[in-house]
């Protein structure tokens, strides 16, 4: 009787047989995590992207605008129908933000933030002499900027009328308020500035959202400045004082 016992027992001690399911059950959550961590890693870096790819879009389609074929003026103008129709792009381009708008319960428009804004530098000095930094002798001039595109006057990408845009170091992220140094001089500018908050999937009740943000620099194509029309403006841009 004892002998069996002790027999039994010797056998349960170098039994393996649940060993690996053991190790699956123990390994599967962290296995999980790594995975699902990935997937997040990968979304991200593809809205990066995406951001990237909008405001590199937009700005081209604006930047492109053509002043009058008859040679009246240099100056070019685009209307309110033409920030819709750039604004709206941004769907195609990003095709993202469709279902992460139903997963906040917005509308795809409210989960991005896109501002338009044309500068003017003029200048105010001759007493410039680094070639490479001309802020001092420049003063940057908000020409018309958007208000109704799911960005309200004072929020964080809104650059407002009146107010000069201040130079900033190349390398500091994007401010309402400032523009890179290098930019100051004889010309205009259009800026495009977008704004996305990433949203995790997974773990968002204790993993923080991340700010994606952008802005393009670019000089008219064919213009001497880009203006606003005011014609049939429902709201989405303000023409400021002066221009």
């Amino acid at each position: 009787m004892r002998a069996g016992v002790t027999a039994r027992i010797r056998r349960f001690r170098s039994a393996e047989d649940g060993i690996a399911a053991i190790e699956f059950a123990m390994m599967l959550p962290v296995l999980l995590t790594i995975m699902l961590g990935g997937i997040q890693v990968v979304a991200y870096i593809n809205a990066v992207r995406k951001v990237e790819l909008v405001v590199r879009s937009i700005s081209q389609m604006i930047s492109q605008t053509k002043p009058p074929s008859d040679g009246s003026t240099t100056v070019a103008t685009v209307n309110a129908g033409d920030l819709h129709f750039s604004f709206d792009s941004a769907l195609v381009l990003f095709p993202y933000l469709m279902p992460e708008g139903k997963r906040q319960s917005k509308q795809w428009w409210q989960v991005i933030t896109i501002n338009y804004a044309s500068i003017q530098f003029t200048k105010i000095s001759n007493t410039c002499t680094d070639s490479s930094d001309l802020s001092a002798c420049y003063v940057a001039n908000v020409v018309w900027t958007s208000s109704g595109t799911s960005q309200p006057a004072g929020g964080p990408a809104y650059r407002p009328c009146v107010v000069p845009q201040i130079a900033a170091s190349n390398t500091a992220p994007p401010n309402r308020a400032t523009l890179p140094r290098s930019l100051f001089g004889p010309a205009s500018m259009v800026v495009i500035d977008v704004m996305f908050t990433f949203k995790p999937t997974f773990g968002a009740s204790y993993l923080p959202s991340i700010q994606i943000a952008r802005s393009a620099y670019v000089q008219p194509r064919y213009a001497s400045l880009i203006n606003f029309d005011t014609n049939g403006n429902d709201g989405i841009a303000t023409k400021c004082p002066g221009f």
